[in-house]
């Protein structure tokens, strides 16, 4: 996403220069949400999850090369290396290298059919074990295994979803990880919580997870979601600063100012310290802010957080950063299906996380990009419920 729409952009600002776009798959680019969802489905044809079609990129005079990797990069020289021995000059240069799944650390999580999800071949593989009927265990219950679970079981399989933490999706907020849980259960996936797999057990393939407790659970496909590292290898071998992604500054430039970063790669500059995001949003908002970039001056990059997802027909959304120390104002019933959670810190609206209640966002969206301050005992006073949970820590307050 991050390099479909930075090239994207350099055309439509006018550069007419060489413009060459490498990628290690062997595809145009093109959007990831739908892997766990509709694509996963089969709902879904691989020719529309394209950013852009293979025309445009011929129109536009971009030469992409597929399945083709970059084996080392020359700040100095201004020079990349392919893996073919290849050497190219560039004026600049940027990294939308993406982040790459984490395999558990688990004894038997290298045996045929424990996948993770990251590509269109990841999809294809998983979705041909998702026969009604077929026994799947998802593990880890944040956003992708959150998707998973609930594609699997509307795919007709017997779905186990197992956490390590309290709850699912607890980075949107307690109020959003019970209604999450609730559904989960709602549509027949076991959620088990504050559990781990300790090993996986199988012949020619995997059959079995058998958890901390000692529980087996027959499985035919298992599909690890715990976590993404970003692909910093190249930067770090080109002696870039790394930490936990790429450092890049307000214009998504790197240590050498050439070569700029976006996507899940980047981590950047907010108020609140450096950030990386490894969502949809971020990806084609600064690609294209590293596309200005690269041609001239720009202002830093400060693109409000937003993330959504879908669970059972129903839209997530968030904008902001929930703050797990902070309680939380919620409007409207999470039973019924459409509510809304705020957080607000001395004012200050923090994060709205919205259920299929699309104003309330928009709303919190000009609220935030305003900086217009709210007053806590007013939204009170107008009808929402003040809570907190005693598990986010000493500070947190409940009030009913």
């Amino acid at each position: 996403m991050a390099a479909g729409r930075a090239v994207e952009r350099l055309r439509e600002l006018g550069f007419d220069g060489r413009l060459v776009l490498f990628t290690d798959e062997a595809r145009l680019p093109h959007e990831r949400p739908p892997l766990s969802k509709q694509y996963l489905r089969g709902k879904l044809a691989e020719s529309r999850l394209l950013v852009r079609p293979a025309a445009f990129y011929a129109e536009n005079a971009v030469e992409v090369r597929t399945s083709t990797r970059v084996a080392g990069i020359s700040p100095s020289a201004h020079k990349l290396t392919l893996a073919d021995g290849e050497r190219l000059r560039y004026d600049r240069l940027l990294l939308a290298l993406g982040s790459e799944p984490v395999r558990p650390n688990i004894p038997g999580a290298d045996l045929p059919g424990v996948a993770t999800l990251r590509t269109v071949e990841d999809a294809d593989r998983i979705r041909h074990r998702l026969r009604p009927g077929a026994s799947v265990l998802v593990l880890g219950a944040g956003f992708l295994g959150s998707e998973v679970a609930a594609t699997a079981r509307e795919m007709g399989c017997e779905v186990h979803l197992v956490e390590a933490g309290g709850v699912p999706l607890a980075v949107l907020g307690p109020t959003l990880a019970t209604w999450a849980a609730d559904r989960h259960r709602e549509h027949g996936v076991k959620l088990l919580t504050a559990t781990t797999v300790t090993r996986f057990e199988g012949a020619l393939e995997v059959e079995a997870a058998v958890l901390d407790d000692g529980t087996v659970i027959p499985c035919q496909l298992v599909v690890a979601a715990v976590g993404a590292r970003p692909r910093v290898q190249l930067a770090q071998s080109a002696g870039l600063r790394v930490r936990d992604g790429v450092l890049v500054d307000g214009a998504c430039r790197t240590s050498a100012p050439e070569i700029l970063a976006a996507g899940d790669i980047a981590r950047y500059p907010s108020p609140r310290g450096t950030m990386r995001s490894e969502h949809w949003d971020n990806a084609q908002l600064q690609g294209r802010h590293a596309a200005e970039a690269m041609l001239g001056p720009v202002q830093h990059f400060s693109a409000l957080p937003y993330v959504w997802t879908e669970l059972y027909g129903s839209t997530v959304q968030q904008l902001g950063a929930w703050a797990p120390a902070l309680p939380g104002l919620v409007r409207g019933d999470p039973a019924s299906g459409r509510f809304t959670a705020l957080q607000l810190d001395g004012g200050r609206l923090l994060a709205c996380v919205a259920v299929n209640q699309y104003p309330a966002l928009k709303w919190a969206r000009q609220v935030m990009e305003s900086g217009t301050l709210l007053d806590p005992e007013k939204l009170d006073r107008e009808g929402p419920r003040v809570w907190s949970e005693p598990s986010l820590g000493p500070s947190t307050l409940r009030l009913d």
